[in-house]
């Protein structure tokens, strides 16, 4: 499944390496990059729970296989497409198979785990993370070659791992099958489980706005006029290696420590780390303070899923693609807003803008228990 979630988001990473041409082609705005990247967040977003609820009913072997190998031939038609409507359908579409392929991922990782199970979903979501880091060094070299013409070529890979998977998930039913069966023998409800859900959904919302903003808008932050592929390649592959890190990381701080903790210590180290970001001149000191960011971003993320799949435990798949959902789906107005923002005031105003909705996480995690036993919904 890490390996799946390799190709995934290798794949998915690629439409960004590609906005600063498309710019060009269909001469476009901040706001049109916008609404691209936020067709692509609202499909993956509403797509992913009816795709978990799914998995959960028919099992999640060949939905996994199938979305992986479909995202892949979508992407690959995004810089053939000679309209800027159908770039924007071809990235809805991208994004409804996206969003069937995680709530399949992140449910079968911690069902495979007995015990560590903060462990076991950072190693899924390492994958997923590495591959987001690959995409940007990878895809500028390649876009730097060749421009657009060389794009398609960049998802062909996934065709490969979407034929090999489900040769490697064959077993992962019956362990989904019996996972299922334990939740519901333990099965609670407490009262205060409705809270706890709206309030781990606020973190995750504010949290998607921030990594998914900073992802989309850093190419044209830093070369605003001329596409430079290189400097934002290099850029973001140091921001989504730091995220990939913390991820993993605050996974396995989760089983330690507890998720809450790791949610709130890392936003509020993360508020300054934006903010010096957005006013420093683009050099060093850029690459030094995204890269934290990211860490910071992906610290609370592995936390945040793993704590929704402890509150629904009996219905895992359902849970997880409701909180990963969420996460995505907040680039949707998240982005359209840092676009509106960075047209009327400059992209650095947007990005203080992310740092300082931070406060709405940290206000959030008072209705979030802190302890780390299951609390059914």
């Amino acid at each position: 499944m890490a390996l799946g979630h390799f190709a995934v988001d290798f794949t998915a990473q690629l439409p960004t390496m590609m906005y600063p041409y498309l710019i060009q082609r269909f001469e476009l705005s901040n706001f049109l990059v916008g609404v691209i990247a936020t067709a692509w967040a609202v499909t993956s977003s509403i797509s992913q729970p009816p795709f978990g609820y799914l998995g959960d009913r028919v099992g999640r072997r060949w939905l996994a296989a199938g979305c992986i190998a479909a995202m892949a031939g979508l992407v690959a038609a995004i810089p053939l497409a000679p309209s800027y409507g159908l770039v924007v359908a071809l990235a809805a579409l991208a994004g409804i198979v996206v969003g069937g392929f995680h709530p399949q991922g992140g449910s079968i990782a911690n069902e495979a785990a007995a015990r560590n199970k903060g462990a076991s979903v950072s190693t899924f979501f390492l994958g997923g993370h590495l591959g987001f880091a690959a995409a940007p060094l990878t895809a500028g070299v390649v876009l730097a070659a060749s421009g657009l013409a060389g794009a398609p070529w960049l998802a062909l890979p996934a065709l490969l791992v979407a034929a090999l998977l489900p040769l490697g998930l064959r077993g992962a039913g019956t362990a989904a099958a019996a996972a299922r069966a334990a939740a519901r023998t333990t099965r609670a409800a407490p009262a205060a489980v409705g809270s706890a859900v709206a309030a781990l959904l606020v973190a995750a919302v504010v949290r998607g706005w921030a990594y998914a903003s900073l992802n989309v808008f850093t190419p044209l932050f830093v070369s605003p006029d001329t596409p430079n592929p290189t400097l934002y390649g290099a850029l973001l592959t140091t921001y989504l290696g730091f995220h990939a890190a913390g991820a993993f990381s605050g996974g396995l701080l989760a089983d330690r420590v507890g998720a809450r903790r790791i949610i709130g210590a890392s936003s509020v180290l993360l508020a300054p780390c934006v903010a010096v970001y957005a006013l420093a001149p683009v050099g060093w000191a850029s690459f030094v303070f995204l890269g934290a960011a990211g860490a910071l971003i992906g610290a609370g993320f592995t936390p945040t899923v793993l704590l929704m799949q402890r509150l629904m435990r009996h219905r895992m798949g359902l849970g997880t693609g409701i909180v990963l959902g969420v996460s995505f789906g907040a680039a949707a107005p998240g982005n359209m807003l840092t676009g509106w923002v960075g047209d009327a005031a400059g992209l650095h105003v947007a990005f203080l803008l992310l740092a300082a909705a931070q406060a709405a996480v940290l206000i959030a995690l008072r209705w979030i228990p802190a302890g780390r036993q299951p609390v059914d919904a």
